[in-house]
């Protein structure tokens, strides 16, 4: 029997060849399209809440940073921090250390915002740090606020971004903060030094209610549009 020419299994090799690189890339593109999804997963693990229909939509809150993770203890002994306030807008109060005040002194002007805030149908939850002293008590607050103790830690670490937010002078005697669902600082209030600003405090808490967070924990550069004034709408806008 007579054997093939030398040129037709050469050739016959070649296409094998082709047909094994081509199966080879394939498998590739397969893997790594595999890679790309699994790493997305991850990217957006921190904010899985989103419902599937969520919409970006513009929002008028500058974002003035994240948050440093964080876990404090209210005075029922229950943890409140990142964690737990994951997925809600909320007001953090914070006291300067230097200030006379307590963090009690601050309650009449946030109670004033709650109200204002439902009037509007927007709930908001309230954690407001307390000083571990015998003087700085906070009686019987609403279902909706954590009074929890703090050994300034947290403090430390978020008043310089604080500092860079409001004009150094006002924060004197303390600072409100406004926190959107994804941890990201929104607004820094001076309640004490400036009657005005639970006005501004109670309007961009409406703003983050219908615009949503600004989602800088799920990897996004800091040059996204996301995380540069874009946030979420939870839920159709309210007329």
């Amino acid at each position: 029997m007579d054997r093939p020419p030398p040129r037709h299994r050469f050739a016959g090799a070649a296409r094998l060849l082709w047909w094994g690189l081509g199966a080879l890339s394939l498998s590739g593109v397969f893997v790594l399209g595999a890679a790309m999804v699994s790493v997305a997963r991850l990217a957006l693990s921190e904010v899985h809440w989103f419902p599937p229909s969520t919409e970006w939509v513009q929002s008028p809150l500058p974002f003035q940073g994240q948050l440093p993770r964080y876990a404090l203890h209210d005075t029922e002994g229950a943890e409140v921090g990142t964690r737990q306030l994951r997925g809600h807008a909320y007001v953090l109060q914070f006291v300067a250390p230097e200030s006379p005040l307590n963090s009690s002194d601050a309650v009449p002007r946030l109670t004033e915002v709650m109200h204002r805030l439902e009037a509007r149908g927007v709930s908001l939850r309230f954690v407001v740090l307390k000083r571990r002293t015998a003087k700085d008590e906070v009686r019987a607050p609403p279902p909706s606020w954590h009074v929890v103790e703090s050994d300034g830690a947290l403090e430390s670490q978020v008043w310089p971004l604080l500092r860079e937010a409001a004009p150094t002078n006002d924060l004197h005697s303390g600072a409100t903060l406004l926190v959107d669902q994804a941890g990201g600082l929104r607004g820094v209030y001076a309640l004490a030094a400036d009657a005005r600003a639970i006005d501004a405090l109670v309007a961009d808490a409406w703003q983050l209610a219908e615009a949503g967070p600004v989602p800088a924990v799920a990897g996004l550069p800091s040059n996204h549009p996301h995380v540069t004034g874009v946030g979420c709408e939870l839920e159709p806008r309210r007329p």
